[in-house]
């Protein structure tokens, strides 16, 4: 969920900075999930301390692969887990946890997104019900409700592995009482066999860290992902959303930026703009160029995520978040217009 690079361009065209109150009310979401990440444990569950009720499902984030693909807890996650289980009972949401193809050679060494092994743990039958089984196991004996699958860049010349590897993973998984979601990556990759899981979409990254300035996502992008949608098993995908932002500098750094932190530098900007998506847009005086998210442009995009059949929300992630944004999750909740 980290990263998932790809290339694509668009026409930006900017328009002044205000405050447009939306003509039409909020589809309230079936169910609002988030991610609560490792490598920002501390902030995260801080503000499940404080906003925890407002989330159904929270997942922790992540198992990593051993290089013989054992799922394993990365670093500081173990630290997380008694805390993170507390808050789920006091707070009451479902705690669920993510396995992502990260693979970890030790604490200082990780590859991210590691296709080969993928390939080599699904495409072999026995393999690949042995992974399965392992997954499903841990889930279990860690005291989880529900995984993620977040297998990435994996090539789409392996999706009748994949697809059967989702049937056999879901099966375990069902078999302990346990809850399977794959999170599908938006524009390439393979995936589940329509009807046969529950999706998440991943809306994310139409600008990045592998291109030059824009926005991270629009509602224009979000429609484009409607057939995703249909993959759902229970005709109510769910769409995952980013809420840092970009900040791209003169010398051609690029950095990712807090959703908070975003708005701090956004105040202090000598000029801000708003592109026709909606997503609003900073310059400040070293000619750094910021993009980032606001509660305008998650509402445009919820609400074109709703008109594309999405029917639940994922917000990617906790930590680094302000009271806009739990606000406005309160006001999805209740379907009301957040002014």
């Amino acid at each position: 969920m980290r990263r998932k690079l790809f290339g694509r361009l668009a026409t930006v065209l900017l328009i002044p900075l205000v405050s447009c109150a939306p003509g039409i009310g909020v589809p309230n979401p079936l169910q609002v999930q988030a991610w609560a990440v490792y490598f920002d444990g501390d902030r995260g569950l801080a503000e499940l301390q404080e906003h925890g009720e407002l989330f159904d499902r929270i997942s922790l984030f992540a198992y990593e692969l051993n290089p013989d693909g054992t799922p394993t807890p990365a670093p500081n996650m173990d630290a997380m887990m008694a805390p993170f289980f507390r808050l789920a009972a006091t707070k009451g949401f479902d705690p669920w946890v993510t396995v992502v193809n990260d693979v970890r050679y030790d604490v200082d060494s990780v590859l991210a997104k590691v296709s080969t092994l993928v390939h080599e743990l699904i495409v072999d039958p026995a393999r690949r019900l042995a992974h399965a089984r392992g997954i499903a196991a841990r889930v279990e004996g860690d005291g989880f409700k529900g995984l993620h699958l977040d297998y990435e860049q994996v090539p789409e010349s392996d999706q009748a592995h994949f697809q059967t590897f989702i049937t056999e993973l879901g099966d375990e998984l069902q078999q302990r009482g346990l809850g399977l979601e794959v999170v599908v990556e938006p524009v390439s990759g393979p995936l589940p066999t329509a009807g046969s899981a529950r999706v998440v979409v991943m809306a994310y990254d139409l600008f990045g860290m592998h291109s030059g300035p824009g926005p991270r996502s629009t509602p224009t992008f979000v429609t484009g992902l409607s057939p995703r949608a249909k993959l759902d098993s229970d005709g109510a995908a769910a769409l995952a959303v980013a809420v840092a932002g970009f900040a791209w500098g003169p010398d051609g750094e690029v950095n990712s930026l807090d959703w908070s932190d975003a708005r701090q530098l956004a105040d202090t900007a000598q000029r801000t703009q708003r592109d026709v998506s909606g997503v609003p847009t900073a310059y400040l005086s070293d000619s750094t160029e910021i993009w980032f998210e606001d509660p305008e442009s998650l509402l445009g995009k919820w609400r074109a995520a709703w008109e594309a059949g999405f029917r639940r929300l994922a917000i990617w992630r906790l930590g680094g978040n302000d009271e806009r944004l739990f606000r406005l999750i309160r006001d999805f909740r209740r379907g009301s217009d957040p002014r």
